[in-house]
């Protein structure tokens, strides 16, 4: 599918304002999504650290409010805000067949952008998947959305396999206000629940950003010889 620079678009600057912002190109997405951070101190600075931000902090909402949608691309706490005070939509665009086998955020959206369905392979004598591109992806995502000016979080298993392209194809067909879930939806659930709440060990709380850290949590300053079970867990291949 190809890519193309969008027209200029409307983006809301904060609650109940709106501002023109300058047109991005399908391809910032992409690099947005695939940047590398700089390298983090060492654990024993981070241990130091006060608690890190949440969603529930007012100053920390307003503080991500005013940064997207133009950041692009949203750690898992970002994200959470964005849905749960930015008015944003969590538009979840694996095959919907992972979503039945790996999991999901109760109130998300799911328009897939490839089809997947399990094929018995008889040369291999195993139960196989098989994807093909959902071609009307774009049509589905419209008659969800009419308005373009819709505020969507972007997210599929880990945050490339599908969300890159996906935030591409709905930038060139004219939606203004996206936003890319760093890590997906297994970043999502090593810190949050299926009900929602907060995964939490002790004195720590999780934030998983994908940016070095690869406990994917941060302390108190109790140490780091604990971790939460959730760090045990494998994500599925698909």
């Amino acid at each position: 599918m190809a890519t193309a620079a969008c027209a200029c678009a409307v983006a809301p600057a904060s609650l109940g304002q709106r501002a023109f912002r300058p047109a991005r190109s399908g391809a910032a997405f992409r690099a947005a999504a695939l940047r590398r951070p700089a390298a983090r101190p060492q654990r024993a600075a981070v241990a130091a650290r006060a608690m890190v931000p949440e969603w529930t902090d007012p100053e920390y909402t307003a503080q991500v409010l005013e940064s997207f949608p133009d950041k692009m691309i949203a750690t898992v706490e970002e994200a959470r805000c964005l849905v749960e005070k930015g008015g944003y939509t969590y538009l979840d665009v694996r095959p919907t067949l992972e979503l039945d086998e790996a999991g999901k955020y109760k109130q998300c959206v799911n328009i897939p952008l490839f089809l997947a369905k399990w094929q018995f392979n008889p040369e291999s004598k195993k139960r196989e998947i098989k994807k093909e591109e959902n071609e009307l992806f774009v049509q589905q995502v419209e008659k969800r959305f009419p308005n373009k000016d819709t505020p969507l979080l972007i997210g599929c298993s880990d945050g490339t396999t599908y969300s890159i392209e996906a935030l591409e194809i709905l930038d060139e067909a004219g939606y203004s206000t996206l936003v890319g879930l760093k890590g997906g939806f297994y970043a999502w659930f090593r810190v949050f629940d299926n009900k929602g709440g907060r995964r939490r060990s002790g004195e720590y709380a999780e934030q998983y950003t994908h940016d070095g850290d690869s406990c994917g949590i941060h302390s108190s300053g109790a140490g780091f010889d604990r971790v939460d079970a959730i760090e045990k867990w494998v994500p599925p291949k698909f």
